[in-house]
C-alpha cells in the first residue's frame, strides 16, 4: 500500500471524526494525517507480513479479554457456591510456579489475570517467578496451565 492511500484512509478517519466537512477541516485534517502518518511511519506497515502479525496480535488480545471475562464470570459463581454453601468446602494452597512470559509487563498483566480472577489471588511475583494463593487444590492445575499464559505467550511472540 502506497503513501497516498494511507493518507486518504487518514483523511477519511479526520473527516468521520470531524462531522461536518468544510475547507478549513480539510486543511487540518489533512496536516494532521500527515503529522500522524510522519510520527509514526515505523509502526505502518509497509510489508504484508508485519502487518499480519499486528493483526494476529489485537485478534489475540481481544480473544484474551472474552477468556478473562468468560472466567472472571465461572469463577465468581464457583467462589458464591463455597461461600453461600452450608459447609464451607475450601482447602486453600499456596502455588509457586515459573512464568515462560519474558517481558515483565504481560507477567505483570498475567498476575493481575490470576488475581482478577475470583479463588486466585497473586501473592508474590519476581522476575518470572509467581507465588499464587488458590481458594481449592482443584485450582492450582488451572493456574499451572494458564490459557492466560498460553495467549500471552502468542502475544508477546
Amino acid at each position: 500500500m502506497n503513501r497516498g492511500i494511507r493518507l486518504f484512509f487518514f483523511m477519511v478517519f479526520w473527516m468521520v471524526l470531524a462531522e461536518t466537512i468544510n475547507m478549513e477541516r480539510l486543511w487540518i485534517g489533512g496536516v494532521i494525517s500527515l503529522g500522524v502518518y510522519a510520527l509514526n511511519k515505523d509502526l505502518i506497515i509497509s510489508n504484508g507480513g508485519k502487518c499480519f502479525q499486528v493483526v494476529k496480535k489485537i485478534s489475540c488480545f481481544v480473544t484474551y479479554l472474552f477468556i478473562l471475562m468468560k472466567e472472571i464470570v465461572i469463577a465468581n459463581f464457583q467462589v458464591a457456591k463455597i461461600v453461600l454453601s452450608p459447609k464451607m468446602n475450601i482447602s486453600p494452597e499456596i502455588v509457586k510456579f515459573h512464568s515462560k512470559l519474558k517481558s515483565d509487563f504481560y507477567r505483570t498483566i498475567l498476575a493481575n489475570s490470576i488475581t482478577l480472577t475470583p479463588g486466585t489471588l497473586t501473592v508474590f511475583m519476581e522476575g518470572d517467578e509467581l507465588i499464587v494463593h488458590c481458594l481449592k487444590k482443584e485450582y492450582i492445575e488451572d493456574v499451572l496451565n494458564s490459557k492466560f499464559e498460553k495467549i500471552l505467550l502468542k502475544i508477546e511472540e
